[in-house]
């Protein structure tokens, strides 16, 4: 079972980006963060998760690392429905300061 230790060895593993390619990347472990976090909370193993979602335990555990391409809305849909969750996309023009269950990307 992953732990978050496994995310500084994966960073360390990765060249380290710059700029908008390096924000990117750190977005995509804190979205790797959640989904873990999430799953977990839920009693969920990796292959659970991915029986509910229609998918492979490689593909939950891609997902997890923060994934080697952005993640398609579509895919974060599926892993919202398999928790019993709600997937939000919007565009405030003013974001609080701390998003319950959520990572802020912009």
């Amino acid at each position: 079972m992953a732990n978050y230790s496994r995310w500084e060895d994966i960073k360390k593993q990765r060249p380290e980006p710059s700029g908008d390619v390096g924000a990117g990347v750190e977005h995509d472990f804190a979205l790797g963060r959640l989904i873990y976090d999430l799953r977990t909370e839920a009693a969920l193993s990796q292959r659970e998760l991915a029986e509910r979602m229609g998918t492979t335990q490689s593909v939950i555990s891609r997902l997890e690392e923060g994934g080697g391409a952005r993640n398609r809305l579509d895919t974060l849909g599926r892993v919202a429905v398999a928790l019993d969750r709600h997937l939000v996309v919007s565009f405030p023009e003013v974001v609080p300061k701390r998003l319950k269950d959520a990572v802020q990307v912009a």
